[in-house]
């Protein structure tokens, strides 16, 4: 049985069920109604049945329907969707967990009756801080992919939402933050820039740890709480970061990518703005980035996330100078992944940076001379007590400082860029002119889950080191509420048994464990992986937690609470070393970009000192453990509520649920512990009218009566009844302790019954033998009714069969009289309908006779009228002709008079156009001879052309007499071709009868060499017990004979059927 870790790791149990006391031999189901379907249950903590498959079955079950969320108690098991569903994160949404669950009052859990969601924890969050005054936390985790950002980033817009106060219905939908708010909600995509990337399991995933802190001002609130209006308003945030990933600046798979900063400000349109050599630039010139087939992180481009980050950025007050100085850092990080170093004059001991352009490059980005630049990466400042000099270094180690010194660079952007938003979203320099400190805290954690991968290292104990703090504190709350949960039903704490991480935390961070050792190493000249491993075994090889690896002495292992980790513990001491030689520290104090020169405070706790060193800083682990330690002091003082996120698959698909990846998952967040520690005395539980129902046949009432009276309440009487039936179905399975006294199997509380292990199983199996009187009742019964129905049929029969047969024909007779009647009065009705049709008809001819003669009268009528008007029309045409007659004469007389009186100016006329006339014939005749020129030399090329088409038409004729002879010859082809088919055809027939023969001959081959070999095992063990077992000489003898003739014979058939099969 697998266990939790910490104490449980040196004990478990295991637990054999006899099969035969369950119906036909098999397992009941579990978690089904009557029907045997499975039931849904949106809080887990009212399971039935309690185990792992139930979880998983019953999380795949809403998982398909829809529903990502479900609660266990106060946990939230979210289970990412792998698409966006709209309906779950409207405003009116978000309004309506705000309304139920903060603004308004009721006696009883607000839960009851709705569904699971991010928005409860954030709606309880705020009501305990807001009416309660008690500081709250929401701890998100789970591994990447799992949607942990993006809850954290609904969680928060919800708190957003809610601290504006109740909403009507009609103002659900209307969602308003003022500047602060949206300040603070906007921020957390601008760390998500430099703080995440693409990884094999998530896109976006999350680098680093983070704590964000919401800040809300709760003074107004009066001594009476309002459910009004809001009291408490959100008015600043502060971020702190856990352990950024430096790594993944310098080196990454091909599948994945460094962080989205440096793809954004490639991609960046504006970009030679910050640094001119950036203009033309790609990923793939530089080494850092390299080429990437993604082309869009959550729907947007690099370039639509660059303009988000500047936005971004100018909202919290980087813009102009500081925004050049921040992206002209970012460009220091990826040119230093260009340089690159070879042997100095041919001296492997020494180097030199062979890429001048590009250590020019970066000396004009951080603002130093080349030299200086150069030397401080290729050589190394060393100090002693009375003398300090450099030691050159080799081209490995002279490009392993450029890398440190690459990370470190982005190490300080990235909190540069934290104190930037802190600065602007902080309520103590922000909000009302600045000044006050006393704020209410809803803190928002969002933390690397437990890691176990084929290879772990350094950074995977500091973060599976991180979830064992945080298991710690889950533990000790999921315990104080089962507590209160066991007090409120009146059920002895003295029931409650757990295990928790203890040890596996005095193993990590006790004073003789892991990190003590390792930071001892560190410390130590000449520290190394090897000795540290072997020093921590030894001073904690008799912690139950640690395993020992004894074929390697570079790892080892640690039962954590989540399972069992092996560590490689290679590199574990430099990776612990949180040190930048002296060189590269005043290389970057000498830069002229502020970012790069900056210096952090320096923090003593947990730094081992080393004097008059040239490493400065302390180490990683010391630093990582005093955030830690700070954090957890802080989550102590808050109320704290849980969000679990679980990846239901790896290939990021909707709907789909890989059960192993998500059941390791659940153990790793802790979910089945908490499950099982909620129910460490009795993992199950039924309500009592459920077991009233269900087990009421297994009761004997005389022998075990009920002890209610009539004054009980429902609920009294409910858990007296569960307590006497149980006492009676459940007396077999009482056992006694070690002290004489009697352990029974269950315990009563209020409104539940509690079950230990395999009573409720127990109890399912035996029911059925309690309904054998019942079912005899209900057979006499029904036989009793069976046989009076047979005796009434028998003293009724005959009459009953009468007083049918007359009613029948009664009917018959009633039927047929109905029928006359009905065909009589529809003849009738179809007479009168005909008749009246004949006169309606008739009445249409003659009306339509009468429109006709009016029709030809009024036609007469308008003829005669118009034949008058045609006359008159006649007679005014002939007046006005003769009219134009007259006026004609006399306008043509006035015209000839004119003519006669100017003959000489048309004359003059007529001549000037026959000139014009016959200069234009004597062009056109110009132009004609030029034509008929141009149609010679035409005529004479079209000769040529005929001369050549023809000839062409010969060869063509030619050509023909060829292409029948080719047709013949291939006619001739086709026949060789379709005898060489039919031919092969054949061929492939024989082949495949003669591969499949072969295949039964290796068939076989094979089973007897299967028989060789089981005969030369059997051979071979009959020779070790005769050796062990026999004195005699001559068997032992005789037996190896027998045996390496088998073994002989064994090789020679197992030889001749690869050879067999080598030629097949």
């Amino acid at each position: 049985m697998d266990c939790d870790g910490g104490r449980a790791a040196k004990k478990g149990e295991q637990i054999y069920i006899s099969m035969k006391e369950y119906p036909f031999g098999v397992l009941p189901l579990a978690n089904v109604d009557v029907n045997g379907n499975l039931v849904e249950f949106a809080d887990m903590v009212k399971l039935p049945y309690l185990h792992e498959a139930a979880i998983l079955y019953n999380l795949k079950r809403r998982h398909r329907e829809g529903k990502p969320y479900t609660r266990t108690g106060d946990i939230i098991i979210a289970v990412n969707p792998f698409q966006w569903l709209t309906h779950l994160y409207t405003e009116k949404k978000r309004s309506y967990y705000s309304n139920r669950l903060v603004w308004e009052q009721t006696d009883k859990d607000p839960r009851d009756g709705m569904e699971p969601h991010v928005y409860e924890v954030s709606a309880l969050a705020y009501k305990g801080l807001a009416f309660g005054n008690v500081d709250q936390s929401i701890l998100v985790s789970g591994e990447s992919g799992a949607g942990k950002t993006e809850t954290v980033k609904i969680a928060m817009n919800h708190m957003a939402s809610v601290q504006q106060g109740p909403k009507s219905e009609a103002d659900a939908d209307i969602a308003q933050l003022d500047p602060v708010v949206d300040r603070v909600v906007q921020s957390n995509p601008l760390l998500e820039a430099f703080g995440n990337a693409k990884t094999l399991r998530n896109d976006n995933s999350s680098r680093f740890g983070k704590y964000l802190q919401l800040q809300f001002d709760n003074s107004s609130a009066g001594a009476v709480p309002s459910y009004t209006r809001s009291t408490c308003k959100l008015v600043g945030s502060k971020c702190e970061v856990y352990l950024l990933e430096k790594n993944r600046v310098t080196q990454h798979t091909e599948m994945e990518r460094t962080y989205h900063v440096f793809y954004q400000l490639l991609a960046a349109p504006d970009k030679q703005k910050y640094w001119p050599k950036l203009a033309g630039k790609r990923n793939e010139d530089f080494k850092y980035v390299g080429k990437s087939s993604t082309t869009k992180i959550e729907d947007m481009t690099d370039e639509e996330h660059y303009h988000h980050t500047v936005k971004v950025l100018r909202m919290v007050g980087v813009d102009d100078n500081m925004l050049k100085e921040l992206f002209v850092a970012i460009a220091i990080v990826l040119q230093c992944g260009n340089l690159v170093f070879g042997a100095k004059g041919g001296d492997r001991d020494k180097s030199e940076v062979t890429t001048r352009t590009e250590i020019k490059d970066l000396a004009e980005l951080l603002g130093v001379d080349d030299a200086v630049c150069e030397m401080a990466f290729t050589e190394r400042t060393m100090k002693t007590r009375s003398e300090t000099y450099k030691v050159p270094l080799k081209t490995d180690a002279a490009k392993e400082a450029a890398d440190s010194f690459a990370k470190e660079v982005y190490g300080k952007i990235f909190l540069w860029v934290v104190d930037q938003v802190n600065s602007a979203t902080n309520a103590e320099t922000n909000y009302q002119g600045g000044g006050r400190d006393d704020f209410g805290i809803i803190g928002l954690l969002d933390i690397f889950g437990f890691e176990s991968f084929k290879v772990n290292r350094f950074e995977q104990l500091c973060i599976n080191y991180a979830n064992e703090k945080l298991q710690q504190k889950f533990t000790e709350d999921v315990f104080r509420a089962v507590q209160e949960e066991y007090e409120s039903e009146g059920i002895e704490l003295a029931e409650i048994t757990y295990d928790d991480n203890t040890d596996v935390l005095d193993l990590i961070e006790g004073r003789g464990g892991l990190l003590a050792m390792l930071n001892e190493e560190c410390v130590r000249p000449g520290g190394n992986d090897q000795d540290f491993v072997q020093k921590a075994l030894m001073a904690n090889k008799t912690s139950p937690c640690l395993i020992v690896n004894r074929t390697d002495r570079m790892s080892f292992g640690v039962h954590h609470y989540a399972g069992k980790v092996m560590y490689d513990a290679d590199k574990f001491v430099s990776s612990n070393q949180d040190t930048l030689p002296t060189d590269l520290e005043e290389l970057g104090k000498a830069s002229a970009n502020s970012i790069v020169s900056r210096t952090e405070a320096a923090d003593t706790s947990g730094k081992p000192k080393r004097q008059k060193s040239n490493i400065v800083g302390q180490t990683i682990w010391g630093k990582y453990k005093t955030q830690l330690s700070s954090l957890m002091t802080n989550l102590r003082t808050t109320s704290s509520r849980y969000i679990r996120c679980i990846k239901p698959n790896m290939r990021k698909v909707p709907v789909a649920m890989e059960h192993v990846p998500t059941i390791e998952q659940l153990r790793c967040a802790g979910v089945v512990a908490a499950v099982t520690l909620a129910r460490s005395a009795f993992p199950n539980r039924l309500d009592n009218q459920a077991v009233k129902f269900r087990y009421n046949s297994m009761w004997d009432k005389n022998a075990f009566p009920s002890k209610q009276t009539n004054n009980m309440t429902k609920e009294q009487q409910a858990k007296c009844i569960a307590e006497a039936i149980l006492t009676c179905a459940l007396k077999e399975k009482e056992t006694k302790n070690k002290e004489g006294k009697i352990v029974r199997q269950f315990v009563v509380g209020h409104t539940k019954s509690y079950f230990r292990a395999g009573a409720l199983e127990y109890l399912e199996s035996n029911r059925s033998t309690g309904l054998d009187a019942q079912a005899t009742t209900i057979q006499k019964y029904m036989r009793g009714a069976v046989t009076r129905m047979r005796l009434r049929d028998m003293v009724e029969g005959a009459a009953k069969r009468e007083r049918e047969a007359r009613l029948a024909k009664e009917k018959a007779q009633r039927e047929a009289q109905e029928k006359a009647e009905r065909e009589a009065r529809e003849a009738r009705e179809k007479f009168e309908r005909e008749k009246a049709e004949r006169e309606k008809a008739r009445a249409e001819a003659n009306q339509k006779y009468l429109d006709q003669i009016a029709k030809l009268e009024n036609d007469l009528k308008f003829e005669e009228s118009e034949g008058k008007r045609r006359l008159k029309n006649a007679a005014d045409r002939k007046t006005e002709i003769q009219n134009q007659i007259a006026s004609l004469k006399e306008q043509t007389s006035e015209d000839a008079k004119r003519k006669i009186l100017e003959p000489k100016k048309i004359v003059a006329q007529q001549k000037k156009k026959v000139a014009e006339q016959a200069k234009m014939i004597d062009f056109l005749k110009k132009e004609n001879k030029k034509i008929r020129k141009e149609h010679d030399k035409v005529q004479q090329k079209y000769d040529v052309v005929a001369e050549n088409n023809e000839k062409l038409l010969k060869a063509s004729d030619i050509a023909g007499d060829d292409f029948d002879k080719k047709e013949e010859q291939m006619s001739k082809v086709d026949s060789k071709n379709k005898t060489l088919s039919d031919t092969l055809n054949e061929a492939k027939s024989l082949n495949a009868q003669l591969k499949d023969e072969c295949m039964a001959k290796q068939d076989a081959y094979m089973s007897q060499a299967e028989t060789r070999l089981e005969y030369q095992k059997t051979m071979a063990r009959i020779l070790n017990m005769i050796q062990d077992s026999s004195v005699e000489a001559q068997l032992i003898e005789e037996t190896v004979c027998w045996a390496l003739e088998a073994e002989s014979e064994s090789k020679t058939i197992m030889a001749a059927l690869e050879a067999e099969t080598a030629m097949m």
